[in-house]
């Protein structure tokens, strides 16, 4: 809690991003809450997973510039889910989730003062945790292969973790 630095959270689908997340939160860390246009799922309560938004909210928020980063998924029906974090929750919050496309939008300066962590974390060990999930809003394959290629270039990150019974300590011991 004492760690004056931003601390983002980037790693494949099922890479164990949410649960780092959800553990830092219990020791103190205020964690963002990423604003989307996807359904929710069963479990996901509005305001706590996400903030769920139509089409027209989110749009209002990107052309109003009120996001500090935004992205765009297209699902396996070809429909779009837009996600984005409002520069209100970036400067209140310092744990956050994000892609190497959102990474890459953070401006030089506030990049100075993030510690990005990369789970990097073996495909069929993703791959049997999004199945364990029941998630039927998106194909898991078209995931696993959208991710090859988002990640195949990522680079910038000052931590990564390929065990995928990672201790949060660590991450905690090796911020700045």
């Amino acid at each position: 809690m004492d760690k004056k630095e931003k601390l983002i959270i980037v790693g494949k689908s099922g890479s164990g991003k949410d649960f780092l997340l959800q553990e830092l939160s219990k020791i103190g860390f205020k964690s963002s809450v990423k604003i989307t246009t996807r359904p929710k799922r069963d479990f996901e309560v509005d305001g706590i997973n996400y903030q769920f938004k139509t089409n027209e909210e989110f749009d209002s928020l990107l052309n109003s510039e009120n996001l500090v980063v935004s992205q765009r998924f297209i699902n396996s029906k070809g429909d779009v889910w837009k996600y984005g974090i409002s520069r209100s929750d970036y400067e209140e919050n310092q744990v956050f989730i994000m892609t190497p496309n959102e990474i890459c939008q953070i401006s030089e300066n506030d990049r100075r003062n993030c510690f990005v962590v990369f789970l990097d974390i073996e495909r069929d060990i993703r791959e049997s945790r999004l199945i364990s999930r029941n998630d039927n809003n998106d194909s898991i394959q078209r995931r696993l292969i959208s991710d090859e290629d988002d990640f195949s270039t990522f680079k910038d990150y000052d931590l990564r973790i390929t065990d995928p019974r990672f201790e949060v300590d660590l991450v905690l011991d090796l911020m700045i």
